[in-house]
């Protein structure tokens, strides 16, 4: 759930509202926002998330440790953000230096965050140079079964989908059909 009240229109409030819905179905919410303290994981977690995103390139490595720990003190997952070679570089080193109970997920962001245009082909590019120990995300750029069964084909267990949901006409169907999709490619594979 966004967060970000200044550009994304997101809140906290949104953030407990999700994590209630979904609590019935046991399925955890995540804080998606630009985390930078420690103080905003735990502010997740009184909101009820399950994980947060940690975006690599925002914040220093001692920082992203730092934000790591607390989220492994509270038991939320992690979903590591990637954009590029680099980043997934820093993101093995933080996988391999983890010590905490909690889930790593690695990520791949191909939208450009300086203009929001979204990049699919780099999903594919970088997907072999993620880690292969834990579940990797594809994130943005999957608007179609197509772009599903691709991503699952490149290796992605996951797809970070909210934007398509929220700009379709029936978010449901869509849902349905990126999950039928998604699973036909991964006995195929």
């Amino acid at each position: 759930m966004l967060t970000e009240p200044s550009r994304f229109d997101g809140s906290l409030a949104h953030l407990k509202s999700a994590a209630g819905a979904l609590a019935a179905l046991a399925v955890p919410a995540m804080r998606k926002d630009f985390l930078v303290d420690p103080y905003q994981v735990l502010e997740a977690r009184v909101a009820g998330a399950g994980g947060v995103l940690v975006i690599l390139r925002l914040v220093p490595r001692d920082e992203l440790t730092a934000l790591l720990d607390c989220a492994a003190a509270l038991g939320l997952f992690v979903l590591l953000e990637a954009f590029d070679a680099h980043d997934i570089a820093l993101m093995h080193e933080l996988i391999a230096a983890h010590r905490g109970g909690n889930q790593l997920l690695a990520g791949v962001n191909c939208r450009d965050l300086a203009t929001l245009k979204i990049e699919p082909q780099r999903l594919i590019e970088l997907a072999p140079l993620l880690p292969k120990s834990v579940p990797r995300v594809a994130e943005s750029g999957v608007v179609s079964a197509a772009d599903a069964a691709r991503v699952v084909a490149a290796g992605y267990s996951m797809a970070l989908v909210g934007s398509a949901l929220m700009q379709g006409k029936d978010p449901g169907a869509l849902a349905a059909q990126l999950l039928a999709a998604g699973r036909a490619a991964r006995r195929t594979t």
